[in-house]
């Protein structure tokens, strides 16, 4: 197994990085550490954004809500419901990002286990099914080795990517394909496809919550490569993008190998 040519720089030994604590369950807990830590610049920056594209949502159903009760006919208050309805699932879209996102805060509250990786991606392509044959998307996965994660999280994470590669697809059908290889501090993930790609001097900023590079016009919250990065750290690990000069992406995931694997 090897990852599809992700361009490795060592870092400090993932196992320095983060410490387990025996659970009465026989899973295992990653303790809390300075990688759960926000400043409170950072804090205030997120919540300020969040805010900021609720009350925008609020304000789209309002307006709507103020028209319906003047609405001359049935054709006008039925396209104002559908706005309604459309302003009130992009709140609950929003919502439930947020949640995940705080949810990827908290390693503590990680259940690590022993588990095929290839189930996680297993799992993050069956939710994206939709979405996949929608685009005429191709998934290959390669062989993945046995990791110790959060199942749930870990899905979390290739569910993001993926749907990432889905979004930026350009004119051709998407082609993902998610590889693994040892490195000297774990196991080295990448997903790579063949999308529009991501040039160099925005790659920092699009792990930064409701960062968005093209902004409203491909939907979502803007916070799914943001809870990556903290899933990825949560886990003792790393992500960060290693694109070819030519198109396409590739996302690059460091992780730690369970002992004796």
């Amino acid at each position: 197994m090897r990852p599809h040519n992700c361009n490795y720089n060592h870092t400090p030994a993932i196992g320095d990085m983060i410490q387990m604590a025996g659970h009465s369950s026989g899973n295992m807990l990653i303790e809390k550490s300075s990688i759960e830590t926000r400043s409170p610049d950072e804090q205030q920056q997120f919540l300020q954004s969040a805010l900021h594209d609720l009350r925008a949502h609020q304000r789209g159903v309002c307006v709507a809500a103020e028209l319906l009760l003047e609405a001359a006919d049935d054709r006008e208050r039925a396209a104002l419901v559908d706005q309604i309805k459309k302003g009130l699932t992009k709140t609950e879209h929003l919502l439930n990002a947020i949640d995940r996102y705080a949810s990827a805060l908290t390693p503590s509250l990680y259940s690590i286990t022993l588990f095929p990786s290839a189930s996680a991606v297993r799992f993050a392509i069956a939710n994206l099914d939709h979405e996949i044959q929608e685009a005429n998307a191709a998934v290959t996965v390669g062989e993945l080795p046995e990791i110790q994660g959060d199942r749930r999280r870990l899905t979390e994470l290739f569910e993001n990517l993926l749907s990432n590669s889905i979004k930026f697809h350009g004119q051709d059908p998407p082609e993902i394909e998610i590889a693994a290889g040892r490195a000297p501090d774990g196991w080295l993930f990448s997903v790579t496809d063949n999308g529009i790609g991501i040039p160099e001097k925005y790659r920092d900023r699009l792990f930064v919550p409701f960062r968005r590079l093209h902004g409203a016009d491909v939907p979502g919250a803007g916070l799914g490569l943001a809870a990556s990065r903290k899933i990825a750290e949560g886990h003792g690990g790393r992500i960060w993008i290693d694109s070819p000069a030519a198109a396409g992406a590739r996302f690059c995931i460091l992780l730690p190998a369970a002992d004796g694997i």
